[in-house]
C-alpha cells in the first residue's frame, strides 16, 4: 500500500497541476500512514528470524526511513515549504530500496535477473537404474519445491537445503531427517501435515508435493538418504519403480506425440459430437484426441468419413460393439496418427486388416471377437510400433500366432482372457439405450448385451441390481418420472458385471420465465436463460456453447410457471472436470412461493467435494421433497468458489457449470 500510495502521490505532483493539490495532500496522507503500518509489521515479522541478517538490516532501516520521510513529506507539504519536493524525491528513492531489499529476502537476491537468466533444467533420465537417486531425482524436488524458503538469502527455520552439508546439519529445531526412519522425520511430519496449518510444508500458496514427490523422499530416506548412489544400487520397489517409468526420457523414438501439431478447430470437435463421437483430448492443453463412438448409435461409412477433419490429432480411436466392416476400414487406413485402435466385437475380417498397413504409429490393437485368421495376421507384421494385439476368440490358431511371434519378437499377444483387460472373467456391463436422456411425458429404455448366454438384472429406483431384481426381457422399459436405471450382466462361470447406471429425468413441467443471479460469465453464457430449459444437454465439452459456467460464485436460479403446479423433485445438470477448475456443486437449496416475493425452503442438501483428481464427467444433481403446489421456485446452486488443496492449483477460483433445470 505504501508504494500504491506515495507513487500516485509523486506522479501527480510532477504534473505541477494546482487542481490536483487537494487529491495530492490526501493520497500522500494515506502514504505516510501505511507506511508507518507496514514498518511496523515488517518489524515484527522479522523477529521470526530464517531470513538473511545483512538484507534483512537494510529493508528494516530502509523501511523506517521510508516511513519517517513520509511523515516529513507530508507536513512540509501542509506548510507548502519549499523544501516539500526534495524531501518527496528522498521518499521515492528509500521506497524503491525497501521494495528492493523486501524483494530480495521473498524471492532471493537475484530475483530482479532471475527471468533472463538460465535455469538449471532438470536432469535427463533415459536409464533409471543408471540415474543418481540424490542429483537426478530428489535435488530437481528441492529446488522446485522447497528452496524458495529454504535458501541463502532466506532460511526459514534455519534450514537450508541447497547443497548436501547443509541438508545434513538441519534448521534449528535439529536434523530434518532421520535417515532410514520416515517416521520419525520432522521433514515428513510437516509434508503430511494439513496444508492449513502453519508449519505445513510447502507452505499455503506455494507449489505443492505431488503424491510421486512425497514418495520419492521417502524412498531416498528410508534408503538412507545417499547422496552418491544410483538407483540401481539401493532396493527400489516396483511402486517406485513405475513413478521413475512416469519421468524416463526418450532416447530418440518418442512416437506420435513428438510430433508438433496445433489444436482441432473446436467447431470441427462439436460437429463431430453431434453426429455420434464422443470426442475429446487426451490431456489438459493436448492437440491430440480420442473418440469413442456412442454405444446404441448406427455407425455408417459416411459418418466415419468426418474423422478426417481431425486426422492428424486423433490417436486413439474405439469403434467397438459397432457396425463396423471391411469397407469402412479404408477410412481408418487414411488417419495415419492413430496409435490405439479398439475394434472388439465388429464385423471386420482378414480383408480388412490389409488397410492399416501404412498406420506407422499404431502401438496397440484389439481384435477380440472378430472373424480374423492366421492370413489376416500377416497384414500387420509391416507396423513398426505395434505392441500389443488382442486376439481372443477370433479363428487364428497357436500356429498362426506362434509365426506372428517369429516375425515380430517384441509384440505382446494376447490370446486367451487377459486379466488387464477383461479382469478376472468378469463380464463387462450392459448398455443402456434410449433415444433421449430427457423426456417430458414417457421414455422407452433398452438394455443391450452382446454376450452369448448372459442375462441381465436391472432396478429403476437406483438401487444396486443382483439376481433377486427385475430380470430384463428383451423389451423396452417405460418411464413415466425421472429414474436411474442400474442393470448387471449375468453368465454361470463368470464374474457378475459392474452396475451400468444412468439418470433419466423428466421434464414436467415448462416455466413462463427464468431468471439467473449473477449472470453466468461472458465466455461461458449458452443462449442465457434459455440454456436451462432447452431440452439439449451440454457435452463433455465445456466450451460446446451448451453450459452456463459461473466462477468463483454461487447460482440463484428463479422460475416462474405462470400458475400454482403441483412439485415434488428437481434436478439440475451439471458438469464436473476438476482439471478445468470446474467442480460439481457442494449443494443446493430448494424454496417456494406463491407470489415471487416470500418464500420458504422445502430441500436442502450438501454433496462431497471431490477429493483427487476426476475425469470430465456430466452428472445430476437431484432433490426430493413432499409434494408442495408453488408458481415461483428458487434454487440456489452453491460452488465450492475455490480449489481444494489437492489440486495442483489450491485456492484458485473454481467454476460451476450448469445446463438443463427440470421440475415434475
Amino acid at each position: 500500500m505504501p508504494i500504491g500510495f506515495l507513487a500516485i502521490a509523486f506522479l501527480m505532483q510532477l504534473t505541477k497541476k494546482e487542481v490536483l493539490r487537494p487529491a495530492i495532500g490526501f493520497t500522500l496522507k494515506w502514504g505516510m500512514i501505511a507506511s508507518i503500518v507496514a514498518a511496523a509489521s515488517g518489524y515484527f515479522l522479522s523477529q521470526e528470524g530464517g531470513y538473511n541478517d545483512q538484507i534483512l538490516c537494510w529493508h528494516k532501516w530502509s523501511g523506517i526511513g521510508t516511513a519517517l520521510l513520509s511523515v516529513t513529506a507530508y507536513f512540509l507539504f501542509l506548510k507548502k515549504s519549499r523544501y516539500y519536493f526534495p524531501a518527496f524525491i528522498s521518499v521515492i528513492i528509500t521506497l524503491l530500496a525497501t521494495g528492493h531489499f523486501g524483494g530480495s529476502l521473498t524471492h532471493g537476491s537475484d530475483f530482479l535477473w532471475e527471468p533472463f537468466q538460465e535455469k538449471e533444467a532438470r536432469p535427463v533420465i533415459v536409464n533409471a537404474d543408471e540415474a543418481f537417486v540424490y542429483q537426478d531425482l530428489i535435488k530437481p524436488i528441492f529446488n522446485e519445491k522447497c528452496n524458495s524458503c529454504h535458501n541463502e538469502s532466506k532460511n526459514k527455520g534455519d534450514l537450508l537445503l541447497t547443497s548436501e552439508a547443509y541438508i545434513l546439519k538441519g534448521g534449528k529445531t535439529g536434523a530434518s531427517f532421520i535417515a532410514g526412519n520416515v517416521g520419525n522425520s520432522l521433514m515428513f511430519e510437516r509434508i503430511h501435515m494439513n496444508p492449513i496449518e502453519k508449519k505445513h510444508m510447502p507452505p499455503k500458496g506455494k507449489k505443492q508435493l505431488t503424491e510421486d514427490e512425497i514418495k520419492l523422499l521417502e524412498w531416498w530416506v528410508t534408503a538412507g538418504a545417499p547422496f552418491d548412489k544410483k538407483v540401481i544400487e539401493i532396493n527400489t520397489p516396483d511402486e517406485i519403480k513405475t513413478i521413475l517409468s512416469k519421468i524416463l526420457t526418450p532416447e530418440k523414438d518418442q512416437g506420435v506425440l513428438a510430433l508438433k501439431i496445433g489444436p482441432a478447430s473446436e467447431n470441427v470437435i462439436n460437429s463431430l459430437q453431434e453426429i455420434g463421437f464422443e470426442i475429446h483430448p487426451i490431456a489438459q492443453r493436448s492437440p491430440f484426441l480420442e473418440a469413442t463412438f456412442k454405444k446404441g448409435k448406427k455407425l455408417k461409412k459416411a459418418t466415419l468419413k468426418k474423422l478426417k477433419t481431425v486426422d492428424e490429432h486423433l490417436i486413439h480411436l474405439d469403434l467397438s460393439g459397432t457396425e463396423m466392416n471391411d469397407d469402412m476400414m479404408a477410412v481408418i487406413g487414411h488417419l495415419p496418427h492413430l496409435q490405439k485402435l479398439s475394434l472388439q466385437n465388429t464385423q471386420i475380417t482378414d480383408e480388412g486388416l490389409r488397410h492399416l498397413k501404412n498406420l506407422d504409429y499404431l502401438e496397440f490393437l484389439n481384435l477380440y471377437g472378430n472373424k480374423i485368421t492366421d492370413d489376416g495376421l500377416k497384414n500387420i507384421t509391416s507396423l513398426p510400433r505395434l505392441h500389443h494385439i488382442f486376439l481372443w476368440q477370433t479363428n487364428t490358431t497357436d500356429l498362426g500366432v506362434t509365426a506372428l511371434k517369429n516375425r515380430m519378437p517384441f509384440l505382446n499377444i494376447e490370446k486367451g482372457v487377459n486379466k488387464d483387460l477383461f479382469g478376472d472373467a468378469t463380464l463387462n456391463p450392459p448398455l443402456i439405450i434410449a433415444e433421449k436422456d430427457i423426456f417430458k411425458d414417457s421414455l422407452k429404455v433398452e438394455l443391450k448385451m452382446d454376450f452369448k448366454g448372459s442375462n441381465i438384472f436391472y432396478t429403476v429406483d437406483g438401487s444396486q441390481p443382483d439376481s433377486n431384481s427385475i430380470a430384463y426381457s428383451g423389451h423396452p422399459i417405460l418411464l413415466t418420472t425421472s429414474s436411474e436405471i442400474k442393470a448387471i450382466a449375468q453368465k454361470t462361470g463368470w464374474n457378475n458385471s459392474l452396475p451400468a447406471r444412468k439418470f433419466f429425468p423428466r421434464a414436467k413441467h415448462e416455466f413462463k420465465k427464468v431468471n439467473i443471479s449473477p449472470s453466468p460469465n461472458r465466455k461461458y453464457k449458452g443462449k442465457g436463460a434459455q440454456t436451462l430449459y432447452d431440452l439439449e444437454k451440454g457435452s463433455i465439452n465445456f466450451k460446446d456453447n451448451k453450459w452456463l459456467g459461473f466462477e468463483k460464485s454461487h447460482a440463484t436460479i428463479y422460475l416462474d410457471f405462470g400458475e400454482k403446479k403441483e412439485i415434488s423433485r428437481i434436478t439440475v445438470g451439471v458438469m464436473e472436470d476438476t482439471g478445468a477448475y470446474i467442480f460439481s456443486p457442494k449443494g443446493m437449496e430448494v424454496s417456494v412461493s406463491e407470489n415471487g416475493n416470500k418464500y420458504r425452503i422445502v430441500a436442502s442438501s450438501s454433496y462431497p467435494t471431490a477429493a483427487g483428481p476426476l475425469p470430465p464427467e456430466i452428472k445430476n444433481i437431484s432433490e426430493n421433497f413432499d409434494t408442495v403446489e408453488a408458481r415461483h421456485v428458487k434454487l440456489k446452486v452453491m460452488s465450492n468458489l475455490y480449489n481444494p488443496q489437492w489440486h495442483p492449483a489450491p485456492g484458485a477460483p473454481c467454476w460451476i457449470f450448469l445446463d438443463e433445470v427440470l421440475v415434475e
